[in-house]
C-alpha cells in the first residue's frame, strides 16, 4: 500500500461530466490497496482530509509516498510539483485530460490567444514536474509528447471506462422505438443540431420513434419537433436505469475547433451506453473507431443527419440486430473497457514512476 497525495477537483460523487471520471479514479486507487490523503476542500469519506495551505505542504509531502494529481494549472498544484521537486523527489503521476487550445472553441480574440498561452505554459511546468502523464487517448498523449517534450515511455493512454451491466436490458412493450442523447447544449463539439435534425427526418420515417436528450439546454431553446423529448440532466447514479428504457443510444461529436489533436476525448457516455448494452450509433472520429467495432458493437457514422437517421430507422425495424450489437457492446466493456481495466492502467502508471 502507498499513501498517495491526491490532488483532483472533482472526485465526489458524480452528477455526470468528468467528475464521473474522478469518481472512479478514486475507486480505483482504493481497489488497488492504496491509502488516500488530499488537501481538497470537497472530499468524501475514501480520503482523508489535510489543510490547504502552503505551510501545510511540507507535512503532506513528508506523509505521502506518491503524488497523484490532474492537470489544471492551480497555483497550490504548482507549489506542490516545486516543493517536491526540490525536496521529496516523490513519484508524481499526472493526468492531462484537456489541451490549453481547446479554449479557442469558444472564441479567438486577443486576449483569449492570451489566455491559451499562459495556460498552455502552466501544462508545460506541470507535465515536466511529473514522473509519468496518463491520457486519456492516444491522440492526446502525442500533442502532449509533442508539445511539452516527454519521452514516449512517460505518457500512457488510460481511456476511460464503464461499469458493465448483468445483461442488456429486457425488451419492452410500449411500441416506443426510443433513442436517447446525453449531452451539454454550450459545448461546440456535441453536435446538437445534427441530433436535431436526424431527429426530424427519422420521425417522419418512424412514426413511433421518440428521440430523449438529456441536455442542459431549455426545452423553449430547442424546436418543438415531434417525437422530441427534452429532460434535464440526471445524475450519473441515475443513467443506468434511463438508458434501461432506451433501444438505441447516440454518441455523436465533431472535431474540436482550434484542437491540434483534432477529437481527442474518451468520451464518458460512449462507455456507459456500452455498458448499459445498448447499439450505440457513434461519430467516427478518434478513440470511438477504436472502441467500438463498427458493424459489430455498434456503428460509426460521418457528422451527415440523413445517413444518421438512416441507421437509426433500419434500427427501429430490426430488433435482433439492435440486441446483437447492444450484447457485443457490452461484451466489448467487460473484456477491455470496464473501470477496473482503467484501474488497471492507472496501476502501470504508478509503478512506472516509482522506477522513474
Amino acid at each position: 500500500m502507498t499513501t498517495i497525495l491526491f490532488s483532483y477537483k472533482d472526485h465526489t460523487l458524480p452528477r455526470g461530466g468528468g467528475a464521473v471520471h474522478g469518481f472512479h479514479v478514486v475507486e480505483q486507487l482504493k481497489r488497488l490497496g492504496h491509502r488516500l490523503i488530499t488537501a481538497e476542500p470537497n472530499t468524501d469519506s475514501r480520503l482523508e482530509r489535510r489543510p490547504r495551505t502552503l505551510e501545510a505542504l511540507p507535512a503532506l509531502l513528508s506523509e505521502a509516498g506518491a503524488v497523484y494529481l490532474r492537470s489544471d494549472g492551480r497555483p497550490f498544484d504548482l507549489a506542490m510539483l516545486a516543493l517536491n521537486r526540490a525536496r521529496y523527489r516523490l513519484p508524481v503521476v499526472i493526468e492531462i485530460n484537456a489541451m490549453a487550445e481547446e479554449q479557442l472553441a469558444y472564441g479567438d480574440g486577443p486576449l483569449r490567444r492570451v489566455h491559451v498561452a499562459l495556460l498552455r505554459e502552466q501544462y508545460r511546468l506541470m507535465a515536466r514536474g511529473s514522473s509519468v502523464v496518463v491520457c486519456v487517448s492516444e491522440l492526446l498523449a502525442e500533442h502532449v509528447r509533442a508539445t511539452y517534450g516527454l519521452g514516449h515511455d512517460r505518457v500512457l493512454v488510460v481511456p476511460n471506462g464503464g461499469t458493465p451491466a448483468a445483461a442488456p436490458p429486457e425488451p419492452r412493450s410500449d411500441g416506443v422505438f426510443r433513442v436517447v442523447w446525453a449531452g451539454g447544449a454550450r459545448w461546440p463539439w456535441q453536435a446538437l443540431d445534427t441530433v436535431l435534425e436526424a431527429t426530424e427526418l427519422l420521425v417522419r420515417e418512424v412514426p413511433n420513434a421518440e428521440v430523449v436528450l438529456y441536455t442542459d439546454a431549455r426545452e423553449r431553446a430547442l424546436p418543438g419537433l415531434p417525437g422530441l423529448r427534452v429532460e434535464a440532466p440526471v445524475p450519473h447514479s441515475e443513467l443506468k436505469s434511463r438508458l434501461e428504457q432506451a433501444d438505441v443510444a447516440l454518441c455523436l461529436y465533431r472535431p474540436i475547433p482550434g484542437s491540434p489533436a483534432g477529437f481527442y476525448n474518451s468520451p464518458l457516455k460512449l462507455f456507459d451506453y456500452m455498458a448499459a448494452g445498448l447499439a450505440v450509433v457513434a461519430s467516427r472520429l478518434g478513440q470511438i473507431t477504436e472502441v467500438i467495432e463498427d458493424g459489430t458493437s455498434g456503428i460509426l457514422v460521418d457528422d451527415d443527419a440523413p445517413a444518421i437517421a438512416r441507421e437509426l430507422a433500419a434500427l427501429a425495424r430490426d430488433t435482433e440486430r439492435r440486441r446483437a450489437l447492444g450484447a457485443a457492446a457490452l461484451r466489448r466493456i467487460r473484456d477491455r473497457y470496464s473501470w477496473d481495466h482503467t484501474g488497471d492502467g492507472l496501476a502501470r502508471a504508478l509503478s512506472l514512476a516509482a522506477g522513474v
